[in-house]
């Protein structure tokens, strides 16, 4: 015979990771990797920050029109090398 009258007292409960332990270690894993990328890609902005503004203060640019000016020497020194390169092959 099965009792009819028992009472249930606990609560149905939802967790993906109760029994699936790859899944878990599958989850941290991510979360880590998501962390360091975000890491190195600040660390990897940080310094090219810092190279900017050190190319800056050398090249004395203080406003937006100094900067237009480097932009455009560089852009010019950079296609006068790639030609100088393709004249030579």
């Amino acid at each position: 015979m099965v009792p009819t009258d028992v009472e249930i007292t606990a609560q149905p409960k939802w967790d993906v990771f109760e029994n699936n332990h790859f899944a878990m270690r599958k989850r941290l894993v991510d979360i880590f990797l998501k962390v360091a990328n975000k890491q190195i890609i600040r660390m990897r902005a940080g310094k090219r920050l810092a190279k900017i503004r050190k190319r800056f203060r050398d090249m004395g640019v203080n406003n937006r029109e100094d900067c237009k000016r480097l932009v455009a020497e560089d852009w010019k020194e950079s296609l006068n090398v790639r030609a100088e390169g393709e004249e030579g092959e």
